[in-house]
């Protein structure tokens, strides 16, 4: 009877862990609640007159710029896994750096490169030309720029997926007298189907979350809307229900890729490491591959970087430096206190999933990473009124401390909080995936050894999932170092991050002076991305 009731106690692991959970569902469940209040004239207006637009809108973008990244995706991914290219691994890495370069910073440069009297402007003044005029600031111009930045994501997933298809389906299907196309539209994308939804969706939900780029070229989102809602009305129950229609539109999304994900499940299930060498590429492909590589690389990384660089020369004069190390020392303690919390969160709630596998730990990995699958602005309105409401309930604690009445909305505490709930599932990610492929036969002979959990972890398993924490600290790390929508809305008064800093010069016509920040977010951005392609490479080697 006891060891029944031992193995029936709750451990320490699984409060902490239910602790976590319960922090990350309040906010969501505050933006339900206020659904129930009754609907004002401000929401009738929006729902009659604007919501349609902002529908369009966004769906306009989602299927615009992840079909275009759909495309590069396939064949950038295809062509690098499938053929032998000189200084592969160089290719490799300047085809995924565009991922430093947050969309909102590419739409900032494009704008200034082809407003009126912008930098194509003036080269065709020089070359004796008649000036084009080309309205960047459209709905063309901003699949464009999404299209540039974002393309990797579809790339990396789908490389991924396509290393670990065998040779021989290639080769069965070539001996049964197809051609490369045939075998390629016939056999590899439908088998490759799950893998390329997975990053066409991550691309949806980055353009869902996108504020900087859309505000800048004046299309209407969801995101926009919102944003304008809360803060140029001050309509919170408008911009809740704002938020709401777009986490609808999200699920539908999630429950599409789930959708294929189930259909692909059956071939991901047969897919092994592909141990055969690469071959060369057909003549043909590869003049196209260098030409649609080289205009993507000019596109999405040369030219806004060489722009940046020289708008920055033509202002190291007049911006404004002397507050320069408060907003480095803002954003960098900012993404190292994220980062250290995912960290931690995500190793509490791994370990448990790993040790106590159960319908309770399944649920709790789900929840955890269903932050990244929601938009910024929706969490941003759920963090605001959850806090609000913490507020206004410890009113009475704050007078007897004598501290504002605002005390946790106006703090920094807020923005960490909302940054925590949105990149845990980057965290996480990495880390569950150590967990998997350490499995249990470390721990269990510790145990045997008379260790405890502690001991256990630290000693034996920390050093195990060493590689799966740095690749989890990096890339939480990078996506907080270029969050703009979160840190914009929810910052306190006179909190400035690179990012914030940004979007207000561009905001008030100043892009030479933001392109000095820019540059940093770029450039600490690239290292962080290098340095962690060069550690995978190293350990997989």
């Amino acid at each position: 009877m006891r060891n029944v009731m031992k193995g029936r106690r709750i451990s320490p692991l699984h409060v902490i862990a239910s602790i976590i959970i319960m922090l990350i569902l309040l906010p969501s469940l505050m933006i339900v609640i206020q659904l129930f209040q009754p609907v004002t004239e401000s929401w009738i207006h929006i729902k009659t007159y604007l919501l349609k637009d902002y529908l369009i809108n966004s769906i306009t973008l989602i299927f615009l710029v992840g079909g275009v990244t759909c495309l590069l995706g396939i064949f950038f991914a295809w062509s690098l896994s499938r053929y032998r290219w000189k200084y592969t691994k160089t290719l490799e890495i300047l085809l995924f750096l565009p991922m430093a370069i947050p969309p909102y910073i590419g739409g900032y440069v494009y704008g200034g490169i082809f407003t009126s009297f912008g930098t194509l402007h003036r080269i065709m003044l020089t070359l004796g030309l008649k000036p084009i005029k080309i309205d960047i600031l459209s709905m063309g111009g901003a699949v464009c720029v999404f299209s540039l930045f974002l393309m990797p994501y579809v790339m990396l997933v789908t490389k991924g997926f396509f290393n670990r298809l065998p040779k021989n389906i290639e080769e069965s299907s070539r001996l049964l007298g197809k051609s490369r196309f045939q075998t390629f539209y016939k056999i590899i994308l439908p088998m490759s189907r799950g893998a390329i939804i997975g990053g066409v969706i991550l691309v949806a939900l980055e353009v869902l979350n996108d504020y900087g780029l859309v505000k800048y070229f004046g299309i209407p989102t969801f995101s926009t809307a919102i944003y304008t809602t809360w803060f140029g009305l001050s309509d919170v129950d408008g911009a809740i229900r704002l938020a709401s229609s777009l986490m609808i539109i999200v699920i539908i999304i999630l429950l599409v890729e789930q959708f294929f994900r189930g259909r692909g499940r059956l071939s991901q299930a047969k897919a092994v490491p592909d141990l055969g060498t690469k071959k060369a590429a057909p003549i043909g492909y590869k003049i196209l591959f260098y030409i649609v590589g080289t205009i993507y690389l000019l596109l999405s990384l040369i030219i806004p970087v060489a722009q940046l660089i020289h708008w920055s020369t033509l202002a190291k004069d007049t911006v404004v430096l002397r507050n320069l190390d408060k907003i480095l020392k803002n954003t960098l303690i900012t993404a190292i206190i994220v980062t250290i919390v995912i960290i931690i969160c995500s190793s509490i709630i791994g370990n448990l999933n790993r040790l106590h596998s159960g319908i309770i730990t399944k649920i709790y990995a789900r929840i955890v990473i269903v932050g990244y699958s929601i938009p910024a602005s929706i969490i941003a309105i759920a963090v605001l009124v959850f806090f609000i409401a913490a507020d206004r309930n410890l009113g009475g604690i704050y007078g007897f401390f004598g501290l504002k009445n605002l005390f946790l909305t106006s703090s920094v505490f807020m923005l960490i909080f909302a940054l925590t709930i949105r990149f845990m599932a980057i965290g996480y990610n990495s880390v569950e995936s150590g967990f998997s492929k350490m499995g249990l036969k470390y721990y269990e002979a510790s145990k045997l050894l008379g260790k405890g959990e502690w001991h256990t972890f630290t000693k034996v398993d920390l050093p195990i999932l060493k590689p799966a924490i740095i690749s989890a600290m990096i890339l939480t790390f990078v996506d907080v170092l270029k969050e703009l929508p979160l840190t914009l809305i929810l910052r306190p008064f006179n909190f400035d991050t690179l990012a914030t800093k940004v979007y207000t010069y561009a905001n008030d016509e100043m892009i030479h002076e933001g392109s000095i920040y820019a540059l940093m977010i770029i450039g600490v951005s690239t290292l962080a991305l290098v340095f962690l392609l060069g550690f995978r490479k190293e350990k997989a080697e």
